[in-house]
């Protein structure tokens, strides 16, 4: 599975704002500390904003703020507000391949995919955050 770029700076993003999960975010601080370009990032916090993942508060000291505790968002929510994630799909992208028919790559590539799926979805935010001081 290739995450789109959107994605992956959604991730980027909220992973960002987890290291101080009180603290309001304006989408130019974001943008600049970030390295996003303003429009876009502008963009991808409105679809994580939709997807009530984050809001954002009105006003002179407003910004945007993490809608929900950092170990109650899973890397497969955010994933989901950008990318149609099908597993269903052979790996070789062979229409053909199902569970009838498969390819040759078909057996051998369920136990990574298994594993790839259950990460995204047990995968907290919380727990991205504490690794990555892990290895810091």
């Amino acid at each position: 599975m290739i995450l789109t770029t959107t994605a992956q700076y959604a991730i980027q993003i909220l992973s960002f704002m987890a290291k101080s999960p009180d603290e309001r975010y304006s989408s130019k601080i974001l943008s600049q500390e970030l390295n996003i370009s303003y429009k876009y990032l502008a963009k991808i916090m409105t679809k994580l904003k939709k997807s009530e993942i984050i809001t954002s508060i009105q006003g002179k000291y407003g910004g945007f703020i993490l809608n929900r505790e950092l170990e109650k968002i899973r890397v497969i929510d955010i994933i989901k507000v950008f990318d149609n994630i099908d597993n269903s799909k052979c790996i070789l992208m062979d229409i053909k391949c199902n569970f009838k028919q498969k390819c040759i790559l078909h057996d051998k590539w369920q136990k990574p995919r298994c594993s790839i799926d259950d990460f995204l979805i047990n995968t907290t935010l919380l727990e991205l955050i504490e690794d990555n001081k892990l290895t810091s």
